[in-house]
């Protein structure tokens, strides 16, 4: 993330109030840009088309696809995002640049191969009851969304977000005026045809943003003293699965789940609350991109350089709290934000559920939801502390307590009724964010002993 870092510090230079909202804005779209885009897009296409009196169920199967293409590939391809992304950073910082583009091919294959196989698998033996073509433009979808979340990666480091914002505006663009006639037209087909074709152009969008950043040759040289820490392989896996756990067990329980295309199925009763509460935590997002990538930062580079340079330990020891102050400042500054969104949620709910043409027996579990998605905004930013710190292991443990505690909980409140939906993915981001607390806090205190004796 060092690109937006160097752009939020040089307007923070200015000094004044505007320079403090124009950093605080430029970090919300950068951090939720692309993905609302992506959800915007979606949804705006549904609307068009059924205000255009399509086919509703067409529709409902487009977006329902489109889900399970986002959330399979994500998983799939989680293990190979932190895994090669901390890889690169290695090789950037021993100045071997001009592998990068060699890297990324190793990436996209790795993602590609196994993603490709694995599409053909599924859409063989458990779509056989659908169309040929709709098979065929799935496999597409989720081959190009695998090598999009890869190159995603890429992009965020870059100094050029403006490009990559840009490039999702452009391809969701496309897929909303290209879906809409397509859709009238071809039905199901038409809207699948407009996102492969979308996602093509975005792929192609990103590669060429990073191979600009990285011009270099087709020769894979390992960089000096670099490893592949494959611990980070499993923090990409069971995050990503975590996220998506409790909404697949809610698609496929026979109370709350219902058959949409194929073997894919949906459940409108738990899908609306959880995306309208992922759109309310961008005001946290950019608090949180702001703070990581501005005070935590040049705390962190302040201890890293007293190190590094020979300093005394009167000046390692100011690094280390004004990094511990950053890091509880940067906490604290999310929970007040985000706490003022989720009152606000609360306050509001029947009046946001009826403006969007929602029913208000969504109310309660959309409120479980808006903490929910707040508390996992609250473990992003501990990963990304412990990513700073390489302390991997902390990372590891807290992404598969997460993954477990999401599986079991939202199990049980299956298990328990209606009235609990939606608290089980409450209950198991609130354990494994005290844990995650707790921990971050000790390991802070002692974080010189951590550094000098490389415990991991």
């Amino acid at each position: 993330m060092a690109g937006i870092g160097f752009e939020l510090r040089r307007i923070l230079r200015r000094k004044s109030y505007f320079s403090l909202i124009q950093a605080y804005t430029y970090a919300g779209i950068v951090s939720s840009g692309p993905w609302l885009l992506s959800i915007f897009g979606i949804l705006l296409l549904g609307f068009l088309a059924v205000a255009q009196h399509s086919t509703a169920i067409a529709v409902i199967q487009f977006q329902v696809s489109v889900t399970y293409l986002i959330a399979v590939s994500l998983i799939l391809t989680g293990p190979v995002q932190l895994l090669f992304t901390r890889y690169i950073a290695d090789m950037l910082f021993a100045r071997q640049a001009t592998s990068v583009v060699m890297i990324l091919l190793s990436m996209l294959a790795i993602a590609l191969v196994p993603g490709a196989i694995f599409a053909s698998v599924v859409l063989k033996f458990w779509f056989a009851d659908t169309p040929y073509l709709y098979r065929v433009l799935m496999g597409l979808a989720f081959v190009e969304l695998c090598a999009v979340w890869v190159l995603t990666i890429m992009g965020t480091s870059l100094k050029d977000y403006k490009g990559l914002v840009s490039l999702y505006f452009l391809a969701y663009a496309t897929v909303v005026v290209l879906g809409l006639p397509l859709g009238v037209r071809f039905g199901l087909d038409g809207y699948l045809a407009a996102f492969v074709l979308g996602q093509f152009l975005l792929l192609l969008g990103l590669g060429v943003l990073v191979v600009r950043q990285f011009p270099g040759y087709l020769q894979w040289r390992m960089a000096k003293d670099a490893s592949l820490f494959w611990s980070l392989s499993i923090v990409g896996l069971t995050f990503n699965a975590g996220v998506w756990i409790d909404k697949f067990l809610f698609w496929f329980n026979p109370a709350t789940g219902a058959a949409i295309i194929g073997p894919l199925h949906a459940s409108p009763i738990y899908d609306v609350p959880i995306f309208l509460s992922y759109l309310l935590i961008i005001p946290g997002l950019a608090v949180f991109l702001f703070r990581l990538e501005t005070d935590f930062v040049e705390s962190y580079d302040d201890y890293n350089r007293a190190i590094m340079d020979g300093g005394s330990y009167g000046e390692l020891r100011a690094a280390k709290i004004g990094m511990i102050m950053a890091t509880r400042t940067g906490l604290w500054d999310i929970a007040k934000i985000q706490g003022v969104t989720v009152l606000l949620a609360f306050a509001f709910t029947p009046q946001l559920l009826h403006l969007l043409g929602y029913s208000a027996s969504y109310g309660r579990i959309f409120q479980f939801d808006v903490v929910g998605v707040s508390l996992q905004l609250l473990l992003m930013s501990l990963l990304n502390v412990y990513f700073y710190l390489d302390l991997r292991g902390r990372s590891v443990l807290l992404s598969v307590v997460f993954f477990l505690g999401n599986l079991f909980f939202t199990w049980l409140t299956l298990q328990a009724g209606t009235f609990f939906y939606g608290l089980g993915f409450l209950l198991a981001l609130f354990l494994v964010d005290v844990l995650g607390i707790y921990l971050l806090s000790r390991d802070l205190e002692r974080i010189d002993y951590l550094t000098f004796t490389k415990v991991r």
